[in-house]
């Protein structure tokens, strides 16, 4: 929970350390801690972008971008033209 806390709402260390009754170190390290099991379990960037691909929109960094797929479909096509890998 501390470290949610200081990740959904940025609060800093000393007072989060109050708050959970730990001393400001422990509560620093569990943060850290966090961050990197979620870094561990994440996507690398090109498994991100080939799931973004197949779906029709996606929520980055809460901003939702329209995925156009017809125009990328079109542009991957002329792609596979130019390399004379489709007639």
């Amino acid at each position: 929970m501390l470290a949610l806390a200081h990740l959904r709402n940025g609060h800093p260390y000393v007072q989060l350390a109050a708050g959970f009754g730990v001393g400001t170190t422990t509560a620093y390290r569990y943060v850290t801690e966090a961050a990197e099991v979620r870094a561990a379990l994440a996507p690398t960037l090109a498994e991100a972008v080939r799931a973004a691909s197949m779906k029709a929109f996606v929520l980055l960094d809460g901003t939702l971008l329209p995925i156009d797929r017809i125009a990328a479909d079109r542009r991957a096509g002329r792609v596979r033209r130019a390399r004379g890998r489709w007639r």
